[in-house]
């Protein structure tokens, strides 16, 4: 018992006592960096328009607010879903409608901002944070295998015919 205590191997919980483990703040938060960057860059995209039509703005009749305000919302969701990855594929979600709805009021930052948002956007909502799709252990595949490995199967042989001609023994 002495040696586990020498060797640090204690009972407590992890972060704590001097442990290695990172907690709070520090702990690295997995996130979709890629789709969220897009997201982003597509806010910006989508502002420019408007921001250069700013004198527009205000004129009754003129969509450039609107351009303004879908642009100022695409690229919240963008950041928001930065600092809260808990939430990135709800920010998702609206970064798609919203991208989509800025081509009324901004031309969707003449249409490459639409594309990125939209692309960021399902980037974010097909995200797996726990990566179980990327491993195929999702679908009837994956539930199939984990099915056969509970049940302690081994993966089928050869047919002794087909293992021995593998061999060279029969022709």
């Amino acid at each position: 018992m002495e040696k586990i205590a020498e060797q640090g191997l204690s009972h407590e919980p992890p972060g704590e006592g001097g442990s290695p483990v990172p907690t709070g703040r520090s702990a690295p938060k997995r996130r979709p960096k890629a789709g969220l960057i897009l997201i982003i860059l597509a806010g910006l995209i989508i502002l420019w328009i408007p921001v250069n039509l700013y004198w527009l703005a205000f004129v009754p009749g003129s969509f450039a607010f609107t351009g303004l305000l879908f642009g100022t919302m695409v690229l919240l969701c963008g950041i928001l879903g930065w600092l809260m990855p808990q939430y990135v594929r709800l920010l998702g979600v609206f970064a798609l409608v919203l991208s989509v709805l800025s081509i009324m009021g901004a031309l969707g930052g003449l249409l490459i901002g639409t594309v990125l948002g939209v692309i960021g956007g399902s980037l974010c909502v097909a995200w797996d944070p726990e990566g179980k799709r990327s491993r195929g252990q999702s679908g009837k595949a994956g539930k199939r295998r984990r099915w056969m490995r509970s049940r302690g199967a081994k993966k089928p042989e050869w047919p002794s015919a087909a293992k021995a001609e593998n061999e060279g023994g029969a022709h």
